[in-house]
């Protein structure tokens, strides 16, 4: 006669538990503060099984196994509070299993979406300076500000804009002057482009780049903002960098509608660009 095999005594104990509990023979309490509650804690912590349908099952065998061992209890001796406690700690433990579960499906979609083209800022980095281009605006400057902070050995911008908001190429100048960045144009600076480039510790140029300056114009959402009160400040900043007082009252003289390109002899003796 063949004999049964026998279960191996450690599969025998790994089995016994999980088979207690779902008949409900686990006494109450270690049910609900062991193998309920202390489990979906611990699997909470770990951000829940690897897929919503393994941890539902789980759960199911958690919550049937405490039903049963509430069952019981109350058939021993019935108690108000056992039942408060088995379905209080049933209800906690549910978005114990639900937000892990959440939170692993949204990552998954989010990680489905195609991926989002930067937003185009202007400003571009080799190996040993930056370069802006293109309309000046705060997008330029807080891309400026966040590269000179992880760039500390930035000393030199170059620039490439036709202008754009005065306001963000005074921040951008402020930035300039903080860091003591040497300023360069290899093709066109002008308008408020020429703020930044005049706040440089050197400014440079190349035999054919070329500096564009007019007067100031309000846009008109900005009518509160008066232009003589603007050209004021601007007029101030440049004489501070030791520009030339007349270059600077032709500068402001020129019509908002009109650019004026000086010469290199003359952005040379006005202070504007460095002698060489």
């Amino acid at each position: 006669m063949i004999k049964p095999l026998a279960m191996n005594p450690f599969l025998h104990r790994a089995f016994a538990l999980p088979l207690a509990h779902w008949r409900g023979e686990v006494a109450l309490w270690p049910t609900l503060l062991l193998t309920l509650l202390g489990l979906r804690l611990l699997l909470f912590t770990l951000g829940g099984l690897p897929s919503l349908t393994l941890d539902a099952i789980v759960f199911i065998w958690q919550v049937t196994g405490t039903l049963r061992a509430l069952n019981n209890a109350q058939a021993d001796r019935p108690d108000l509070f056992n039942i408060v406690a088995g379905y209080g700690t049933i209800a906690l433990c549910l978005p114990l299993m639900i937000f892990p579960q959440l939170d692993r499906t949204t990552a998954d979609y989010l990680d489905l979406l195609p991926p989002q083209e930067a937003a185009n800022t202007g400003l571009r980095l080799v190996p040993t300076y930056a370069v802006l281009e293109g309309p000046i605006d705060f997008a330029m400057f807080t891309a400026l500000e966040a590269a000179l902070e992880d760039n500390p050995g930035l000393k030199l911008l170059e620039l490439n804009s036709g202008g754009g908001r005065i306001f963000a190429a005074r921040a951008i100048a402020r930035l300039v002057t903080e860091h003591r960045l040497n300023t360069r144009v290899h093709e066109t600076c002008a308008s408020a482009c020429t703020l930044v480039f005049i706040a440089g510790e050197h400014r440079l140029m190349s035999p054919e780049a070329r500096l564009g300056f007019h007067g100031y114009r309000v846009d008109g959402y900005l009518k509160s903002v008066i232009p003589e009160e603007e050209e004021a400040k601007d007029r101030a900043a440049f004489l501070a960098q030791g520009i030339n007082e007349s270059f600077v009252a032709s500068v402001f003289e020129t019509s908002p509608e009109d650019m004026w390109f000086p010469t290199r002899s003359q952005l040379l003796s006005a202070g504007i660009v460095s002698p060489p």
